[in-house]
């Protein structure tokens, strides 16, 4: 059955840890560079895909010598999280704005991505902690933001 869900996708080797679902075709209703801003914390913010990504890769860096099953878990997260990031830059540019790995702020100040962003660890269980932590505010994130952008193919 699994076979049967990989073949034909994008990206096969991320679906062993993600929902078998397909995702929606990525489409806005209107341009709207303020929603593409909202969406940019999401992308590349402290709590974002793109700092997920790079926490995610790291710790299966650091734990594969010690825990190998939790480390391939993890670099498949991270792959889960690349899609996610993608589905992103394609939206925030069909909104109207650059998907460069940085926020805007109201008053127009771009803040960068920076490897500060990510939450190193000094253990397996804190690292975990704050993976799942990371995902928690992401996702409370989103929701926030989905109350704010009345795009309906953006919402789902």
């Amino acid at each position: 059955m699994m076979d049967e869900q990989l073949r034909g996708q994008k990206n096969p080797g991320i679906y062993k840890c993600a929902y078998p679902a397909p995702y929606p075709e990525v489409q806005v209703a209107t341009p709207n560079p303020y929603w593409a801003q909202l969406l940019l914390e999401d992308y590349a913010g402290p709590k974002s895909e793109l700092s997920a990504i790079n926490q995610y890769v790291y710790h299966h860096v650091v734990l594969a010598p010690d825990f190998e099953e939790i480390a391939a878990l993890l670099e498949c997260i991270a792959l889960v999280e690349m899609h996610h990031l993608e589905i992103l830059a394609e939206t925030i540019l069909k909104l109207g704005v650059d998907p460069r790995y940085r926020t805007i702020e109201g008053n127009s100040q771009e803040q960068y991505w920076n490897a500060s962003f990510v939450y190193y660890g000094t253990s397996l269980c804190d690292r975990l902690t704050s993976d799942l932590a990371g995902e928690w505010a992401a996702v409370a994130n989103y929701r926030k933001h989905q109350q704010v952008i009345n795009d309906p193919y953006v919402q789902n």
